[in-house]
């Protein structure tokens, strides 16, 4: 498994995504914006009701992910990485000094696909309580 900082297409590539869901957010009106906290969960849950979501379009799914990994990664003081190993690239959440790892831009997908009620507040819990977990357990540390 190979972890490497984003680069800076990649990183433009999220701040394209995150520009994209404030627009689409800005037309149900200006209270509608996200700011990486927690309250941003209950936004991104609506956005799960309504088309392109609704319909379960891949891409747009990944950047609700994005959108649920910036909310975690700003509670637990994570950061954005990518990740290469057997099964491909894909881009994680990822603790500074440990080896502690999510994939919030497939944790939607794979719940959708799965037909799964998703219920973000419960899995946003769900995932910061097993990450704290990790992380005091000090995980494996990164290398």
């Amino acid at each position: 498994m190979e972890i490497r900082d984003l680069s800076a297409e990649e990183i433009e590539g999220l701040n394209e995504e995150r520009k994209w869901l404030d627009d689409l957010l800005r037309q149900f009106g200006p209270e509608h914006v996200l700011n990486r906290t927690v309250d941003d969960v209950a936004t991104l849950q609506s956005l799960l009701e309504v088309d392109p979501f609704a319909t379960g379009d891949e891409d747009s799914l990944e950047i609700l992910g994005a959108a649920f990994g910036d909310v975690i990664a700003a509670t637990l003081g994570l950061e954005w990485v990518v990740v290469t190993d057997e099964y491909g690239t894909d881009f994680a959440i990822k603790h500074p000094t440990k080896f502690v790892l999510a994939y919030p831009r497939d944790m939607i997908i794979r719940r959708v696909e799965a037909g799964e009620v998703i219920n973000l507040t419960d899995l946003y819990e769900g995932v910061v309580d097993a990450l704290e977990k990790q992380i005091a357990d000090d995980g494996l540390a990164a290398e």
